[in-house]
């Protein structure tokens, strides 16, 4: 026996449950989506840094890849200088090598000091180029108190590093009287001397 077919009553009846069902259904879905979006799009990111206090970080965190030749100069703190057009200028460390060496007789005439000598300088862009110029300019007076105070050592006053560290130090005195004699007072951007190459020729 075939089932019986629903009569027209009963259909009407379940269409008209259906189509509430599925109305409720898709406004259900939409209203769904609209609140994930809401919540998603309007939750606030998170603020970037402001320069200056990433800056501050940078700065006040210590410098841990020092050099055992830069200990000495790494004394000075870190300074920026803000330029022109917004970039950040920050102080470093740079180099002027004399392009011959210096070869001296020792006091003592008992042998011969060949030196290469490099000078540092700790400065902003702006104050390293300049102190470069008054390097170069004053080359010819730099080389001669350093072949004055080279050919004032004997044997036994550089036989050692601490006292060739003490050496350096006289010299980086010498070259800041001649570079900085109108600020002497001020602290000088030439931080240090080294001996790039330093060669005792003994005379037997």
């Amino acid at each position: 026996m075939e089932d019986a077919e629903l009569s027209p009553p009963q259909s009407g009846k379940l269409q008209r449950f259906f189509l509430p069902l599925i109305i409720l259904g898709c406004v259900t879905i939409v209203l769904t989506l609209f609140a994930v979006g809401y919540l998603t799009l309007t939750t606030p990111e998170t603020p970037p840094e402001d320069i200056n206090t990433i800056i501050g970080k940078v700065t006040a965190e210590p410098n841990e890849q020092t050099t055992s030749d830069e200990a000495v100069e790494d004394g000075e703190t870190e300074q920026t200088t803000q330029l022109s057009d917004g970039q950040f200028d920050f102080d470093r460390h740079r180099y002027y090598s004399f392009p011959l060496p210096f070869v001296s007789n020792l006091a003592s005439g008992k042998g011969m000091l060949t030196v290469e000598i490099a000078i540092a300088t700790y400065g902003n862009t702006l104050t390293g180029e300049a102190i470069i110029k008054e390097l170069e300019s004053f080359n010819p007076k730099i080389r001669s108190a350093i072949n004055l105070r080279l050919a004032q050592q004997k044997l036994a006053d550089i036989d050692s590093v601490k006292k060739r560290k003490k050496l350096t130090s006289l010299l980086l005195d010498d070259i800041q009287q001649i570079v900085d004699k109108p600020n002497i007072k001020q602290p000088s951007a030439i931080t240090d001397v080294h001996f790039v190459k330093f060669v005792i020729s003994e005379a037997f």
